[in-house]
Parts: C-alpha cells; sequence; structure tokens
C-alpha cells in the first residue's frame, strides 16, 4: 500500500501508519486509513496486542494535535487486526474533557473500540506487588515455539526493529524481563514512544497466565480487553523491566497486571489485561 505524505502511528521504524488526509462522516467520525505492515505480529499475520491498542493514542493525537502527553486509555479487542491489508481508524470526542473515542475497522468489521485520554500523566501508581519484583533476580529467558516470530517476544521476529524480548518467568504466574530500549523507538527527547510502551506490556502479561491456557490444553490466551495507565515518561537507552503477574484465572477468563519500572523502583506505566483462552491461533 502507498500513502501520500502518510502519518507515523509511533516510531518511523516500525512502519506503522495513518494517511495524512482525513475525512468526517456524517454522523461525526474523524476517519482515517490505516496501514500495519507485515512484521508487527504477534500471532502470525496478526498485529500485536499492544500495538493494536497502543495505536489508538496515535490515532487520538492526530484527531486533537494539542500534544498532551498520554494519561492512559481502555479498549476491548473485537476481532484480530490483521497485517498487510488496508485498515481504517476513526474518532470523535468522548463525553468527558481530553477523552476520544477511537475504533479500528476492517471495512465494515470493528475490530478495536478504545477511550483514550490525553490529559497528562496521571497520579502514583499503587502497584506495590508489581514493585517488589523490581528487586528480583532476573530469571533464565525461554524462548516458546508458539510465537516465534512476535515483535516483542519472539525469537525470530520478521521486523529488523523486533525486540526478542522473550519470556522469564520467576513463577508460574509472575514474569520479569529486562529491557532496553533503542533510540530508534523514541523522540528527540530521548523518551519511549507510548504505542511501544503499549506493546511492550503486552506480551509479558499474557505469559504470566499461560500456565492456566495450558493446564486447560488450549493453545493461547487472546487478548480481549487492555487498560494502560502512565505515570512518566520512560528513557530510550536505560535498563528497565516488565514485570507482569496473573491475579484471577476462572474458566477461559484470565486477568492479569503488568508494569514498566526500573530498578530503583519508578513505575512508567502499568497496564491490567483481560485475556481469554482458546484452543488455537487466531486467523488474520
Amino acid at each position: 500500500m502507498t500513502l501520500t505524505s502518510p502519518l507515523s502511528a509511533g516510531p518511523e521504524v516500525l512502519g506503522l501508519t495513518f494517511g495524512a488526509e482525513a475525512w468526517t462522516t456524517d454522523d461525526g467520525w474523524l476517519v482515517r486509513d490505516l496501514y500495519a505492515p507485515p512484521g508487527l505480529d504477534g500471532p502470525p499475520g496478526v498485529l500485536q496486542g499492544g500495538f493494536a491498542t497502543g495505536l489508538t493514542i496515535a490515532a487520538a493525537r492526530a484527531a486533537e494535535r494539542f500534544g498532551a502527553p498520554a494519561t492512559g486509555f481502555h479498549a476491548r479487542l473485537h476481532a484480530p487486526t490483521p497485517l498487510g491489508r488496508d485498515l481504517q481508524v476513526r474518532a470523535r470526542p468522548a463525553e468527558a474533557t481530553a477523552r476520544h473515542r477511537i475504533q479500528t475497522l476492517d471495512g465494515d468489521r470493528l475490530l478495536v473500540d478504545a477511550e483514550v485520554e490525553l490529559a497528562g500523566h496521571d497520579l502514583a501508581p499503587q502497584v506495590f506487588d508489581l514493585l517488589e519484583l523490581a528487586d528480583a533476580p532476573l530469571p533464565a529467558p525461554e524462548p516458546q515455539d508458539l510465537l516465534v516470530t512476535c515483535w516483542v517476544c519472539g525469537d525470530r521476529p520478521t521486523h529488523p526493529a523486533g525486540q526478542r524480548m522473550l519470556p522469564a518467568w520467576r513463577s508460574a504466574e509472575t514474569v520479569i524481563c529486562p529491557w532496553i530500549a533503542d533510540e530508534e523507538l523514541g523522540d528527540a527527547r530521548g523518551v519511549v514512544d507510548p504505542v511501544v510502551v503499549s506493546a511492550m506490556l503486552a506480551c509479558p502479561t499474557a505469559w504470566a497466565s499461560f500456565r492456566h491456557v495450558e493446564d486447560r490444553g488450549d493453545a493461547v490466551g487472546l487478548l480481549a480487553e487492555y487498560h494502560l495507565r502512565f505515570f512518566r515518561d520512560a528513557p530510550v537507552l536505560d535498563p528497565l523491566r516488565v514485570v507482569a503477574r496473573c491475579d484471577l484465572a476462572e474458566g477461559r477468563r484470565l486477568q492479569t497486571r503488568g508494569a514498566l519500572v526500573d530498578e530503583d523502583g519508578i513505575v512508567y506505566a502499568t497496564t491490567s489485561a483481560l485475556y481469554i483462552s482458546v484452543p488455537e491461533l487466531p486467523d488474520a
């Protein structure tokens, strides 16, 4: 797909773009083209869940252009977001101040529905159990055969900027992953793009619940809801940790939490996520 002067939905190295031209529908949605290139996989051929939800921040910014830092978002995933296809993203103001309703679509099919808040960073988080993991010994990373091309956690990603942040279990329900963001994933201030933060927090929360997926004899947990809050700008080139814990498993429903922290206990972002255990990988 060729776009005229596309807008980057995150760092340019990702290749995740919006169309430069926008149009307004009769019912008030501001619509742009959306393109997610091959290589940004979660499951093969499907946009990684943290990217699929995190790009809603970039869509909200493209709609308002005030430049306020992202406070957070809450997103529901209705269908997998396919890679290498012509998609659409649409935005409209939500009822509350500085909030935006964002949806991504594949034709008439709703993919993601989110409410994004752009009102500056949130207040200090209350995640003491996750902060304990900032000082815990780092467990050994374990390559997995399931999602080998995942941009975040696969050991054989096809995208040149793939992170290879392999899952590392401290316990069956706790994951600790070291991470240093390259400069190409940040902006001129040396701050990691929030779309990337969203992606990096998604995979560890999935792996924290994977024992329950295996116990059911299923293949994977699919991201169904994702809630992300930002507290500070995360710096590039600094040693960070992505930590996650599974809080609840009820049948197919798996509830997890995660945080991006450093070794001094500074919290940059937190997430809570709902996964649904399914017997096979999704087909884009």
